[in-house]
């Protein structure tokens, strides 16, 4: 609370001082650099007010620009050495810099960007039940752990496993069915007149077609835009993931000494990586280099394009928690789902148990930066919850699904709350 005031009072003071033009003390000298000496706070995120600290600033506002890492910020008033700004949306980490009338002073340290991240709920009301419908008014019962993936126009298509069907969220929350009769048994047919056993995990392809693993059923299967179903082939698929760049299909299969295999165009299956631990999904970057989730050990794990060599290895085999950081001191705790983002970033839907246990530490979407392989909270955390909200207050029970939209948004399947949820940066 005393830094709350000490900034009120602050901002008071300079902008009654920037008001009273006739009594200027200082000028800004233009045959003299404009210097910025430190400025705090060193982090924050949009609407932030940073205090810089400088010399041969110029006492008219009007004159001066400043950005943070190269976006402009707002200038909110300025007293002879100090200067008042606004961190501004989507600035990024990098260097402050105020220019006046042409002359730039750089600062020597980062501002340190925080992206701040709000969760609401896209579709469903929280029981577990079946309804179409907008928003709340729709239902869903995921029971086991679903999977879902997005279209190019925004369409999130989602695997149900307890209600034995596929259904469409549009862009604005309203959810219907695209293929599923409810039944539990196996029926090629359009709409409600195909059936499944047990529908898990889905991709889409660039045309808008479908592809839905029903690992009880040993297939995966084929859904047009207008809700027609084919097999593929016969296959216990569990996670499915799509090579945008050709269409080419990959799928993992559980087991515990499992394996992840790449689907033919015939709709046969060719095992490609052997001798994983549960191995429950897999995403591919746009270089064709997959990334798995191997649930049993606790990793993500990279191979790449063509030779499905082993790359990076994400997270300490067999050890267990919530930690970030680097690729080999990070930690996840039975994790089940992976997507990719346009930048290859990758996206972990963390609590993987079979029941979505409460006391899984994973209660969360984790960041995988891209070259990098640093581990972070993306959004949620520890606690096994529901509620909306901007950063740590948002909470998540069993999230295990995952998928990212073209404008980075992301989409989680909330297992146990059984609804959509969605993550917008800032």
């Amino acid at each position: 609370m005393k830094h709350i005031r000490y900034y009120l009072l602050l901002l008071t003071s300079i902008l009654a001082f920037s008001s009273c033009k006739k009594e200027k003390t200082f000028e800004h000298d233009s045959s003299s650099p404009v210097v910025i000496d430190r400025f705090t706070p060193a982090t924050g995120g949009a609407g932030t007010e940073v205090l810089i600290y400088g010399s041969n600033f110029s006492p008219d506002t009007s004159r001066i620009t400043v950005t943070v890492n190269g976006v402009r910020a707002y200038v909110e008033g300025v007293v002879e050495d100090r200067l008042l700004i606004v961190v501004p949306r989507k600035a990024g980490t990098g260097k402050i810099t105020v220019t006046i009338d042409g002359q730039a002073g750089i600062s020597k340290e980062d501002f340190g960007y925080q992206t701040s991240y709000v969760v609401s709920t896209l579709a469903g009301n929280g029981s577990a039940g079946y309804a179409d419908g907008k928003g709340a008014a729709a239902a869903f019962n995921f029971g086991n752990r679903c999977g879902l993936d997005i279209d190019a126009d925004g369409n999130l298509y989602v695997a149900e496993a307890e209600n034995r069907r596929i259904r469409k969220v549009a862009p604005d929350g309203t959810v219907t069915t695209l293929a599923g009769s409810g039944k539990n048994e196996y029926a090629e047919g359009k709409g409600t007149a195909a059936s499944f056993y047990l529908p898990l995990d889905v991709v889409v392809d660039k045309a808008g077609n479908v592809f839905t693993s029903d690992p009880a059923a040993w297939t995966i299967r084929k859904i047009t835009p207008d809700g027609t179903t084919s097999l593929v082939g016969w296959m216990e698929a569990w996670g499915i993931g799509i090579d945008k760049r050709d269409g080419t299909l990959y799928y993992t299969d559980a087991r515990s000494n499992g394996s992840v295999f790449k689907v033919k165009p015939d709709g046969s299956a060719e095992q490609i990586i052997t001798g994983l631990s549960y191995p429950s999904d897999v995403t591919v970057d746009s270089k064709g280099n997959l990334f798995v989730v191997v649930n049993g050990s606790s990793v993500i794990q990279e191979y790449k394009y063509g030779t499905w060599e082993k790359g990076v290895t994400i997270g300490q085999a067999g050890v267990t928690g919530l930690v970030n950081g680097a690729a080999g001191t990070a930690r996840f705790e039975y994790p089940w789902a992976i997507a990719a983002d346009a930048n290859d970033n990758l996206y972990v839907a963390g609590n993987g148990t079979w029941d979505g246990s409460s006391v899984n530490t994973n209660q969360c979407i984790r960041l995988i930066t891209t070259g990098t392989w640093q581990v972070s909270t993306y959004s949620g955390g520890s606690t096994a919850g529901f509620a909306d909200g901007a950063g740590a207050a948002a909470l998540f029970y069993a999230p295990t699904g995952i998928t990212i939209g073209k404008d980075g948004t992301a989409y989680v399947v909330d297992r146990k709350n059984n609804r959509i949820r969605k993550v917008i940066a800032e």
